[in-house]
């Protein structure tokens, strides 16, 4: 193992804590191979002195690590890598550099995602789930119209086509991103050029929308991924 994992570990994420930044190092480790499924931790004083941080940063860390699953312990041997450490389920930290994960690596994420659940809810959506979008539009409609912004109604919106792509795994990434996609949306309708952007922003729905319930699979692919472009566009400018 290497004595300057720590100083990389830094230079990727220059803004986060001592103990995120030995737990990103420890990551590394695991996921590169050189710390093996169910081999023994160094002990705390050795990981202190190895990395140059105090007892106190070793605990948090692998106090973290335990919470994520990637490491567990047992009482009297230490901390092991979990059997199962290469599995974590995804997360986007929130300590990375801000100049790292911004809007356009959101958008980026999004959109295979969203372009996609738009192409399969038009192939496979149920009457039903179809309405539901529909009413989803409405509701934005109405909220916009009424002077609000319709954040919770176009999250809704997305939200309700990822269902009717017929695969749980869309709707679940939906939810698993949407905190990220309201501030995205927020960001976007916070100033002036919002309001001349409403028109713009609707009829980028409808045709989402339209392409959907006409069933026609490469229209909602198409629809979808100028949204996605297009707001990417309006939350950076």
């Amino acid at each position: 193992m290497h004595t300057d994992a720590i100083t990389s570990s830094d230079q990727l994420v220059k803004s986060s804590s001592l103990s995120d930044r030995l737990s990103h190092a420890l990551r590394h480790e695991i996921l590169s191979g050189e710390l093996q499924p169910g081999q023994r931790l160094p002990t705390g004083q050795e990981l202190a002195r190895r990395f140059g941080v105090s007892l106190t940063v070793v605990r948090e860390s692998i106090s973290s690590l335990k919470s994520d699953g990637v490491i567990e312990t047992r009482q009297g041997s230490g901390a092991f890598v979990s059997r199962s450490a290469r599995l974590r389920p995804f997360r986007i930290a929130e300590s990375v550099d801000a100049g790292t994960v911004g809007p356009e690596q959101i958008f980026e994420l999004r959109t295979g995602v969203e372009v996609q659940a738009a192409a399969l809810a038009a192939e496979r959506g149920s009457d039903a789930q179809l309405a539901a979008i529909g009413a989803a539009f409405d509701a934005m409609q109405a909220e916009i119209d009424a002077g609000r912004d319709g954040v919770a109604a176009d999250v809704l919106f997305h939200r309700r086509i990822a269902e009717a792509a017929g695969n749980g795994l869309f709707a679940s990434f939906i939810d698993f991103l949407s905190e990220h996609i309201r501030e995205s949306i927020r960001d976007s309708r916070e100033d002036e050029a919002w309001k001349m952007h409403q028109a713009e922003v609707m009829a980028e729905h409808r045709g989402i929308l339209d392409a959907i319930v006409a069933r026609d699979v490469v229209r909602a692919r198409t629809a979808a991924l100028r949204h996605m472009d297009n707001c990417l566009g309006r939350c950076l400018s």
